[in-house]
């Protein structure tokens, strides 16, 4: 029976789990634009927030695809970024969500290597962001490598480490299936780049 509960629950904690991160998603959109809705209209309508919130997104995407539109953001964007501490916060997300994109703005991961952190002989997986930076090498006299290195099982979030590229060790695997193996704590293993997966 334990061992039947286990698989069961195995099984089912995925699709729990999204269908949970889902509705709290939704409800907490209609809470914030509903409640709006609801002074305007004088009663609450289910779901209305949720609609607006996807109509406002839609009309930015819009909107800021022309000449016009993309001017009146980077106005707005600009008068934003001179407001003190709300500024930095601006700036971290929108790097943070151009890195995690397809945009070209910021320098996608370039490859999955081990290293040790926080201390030797502990490894773990990170990504390579930039190689031999001249304000690196030249204070530390040795060939550097910058390193992202991901929390688990949140991979937005994680500390960048400055180590030397000899202490960079290759992993042959993708990006993505690093990503896997994180998410998932070590229980997804990658397949190597040049091999057929298992």
């Amino acid at each position: 029976m334990r061992r039947y509960f286990i698989n069961g629950l195995l099984i089912l904690l995925p699709g729990v789990i999204t269908v949970y991160v889902l509705v709290f998603s939704l409800v907490t959109i209609d809470g914030i634009l509903g409640n709006v809705i609801a002074k305007l209209v004088g009663y609450h309508i289910p779901g209305a927030g949720s609609i607006l919130t996807i109509l406002l997104i839609l009309a930015t995407g819009i909107v800021t695809t022309n000449v016009i539109g993309r001017k009146i953001f980077q106005w707005a964007e600009r008068a934003f970024l001179k407001i003190p501490i709300l500024n930095t916060i601006y700036q971290g997300v929108e790097q943070i969500v151009k890195a995690f994109s397809n945009s070209t703005d910021v320098q996608k991961f370039q490859r999955v290597v081990l290293v040790q952190y926080p201390q030797t002989g502990l490894y773990v997986i990170g990504f390579v962001t930039n190689e031999n930076i001249p304000e690196f090498n030249t204070v530390l006299k040795v060939e550097t490598t910058t390193v992202f290195i991901p929390t688990t099982p949140n991979p937005t979030s994680g500390v960048c480490v400055v180590v030397e590229t000899k202490d960079c060790i290759p992993l042959d695997v993708s990006v993505e299936d690093a990503f896997k193996t994180i998410i998932s704590a070590g229980i997804v293993s990658p397949n190597r780049k040049n091999s057929p997966p298992q």
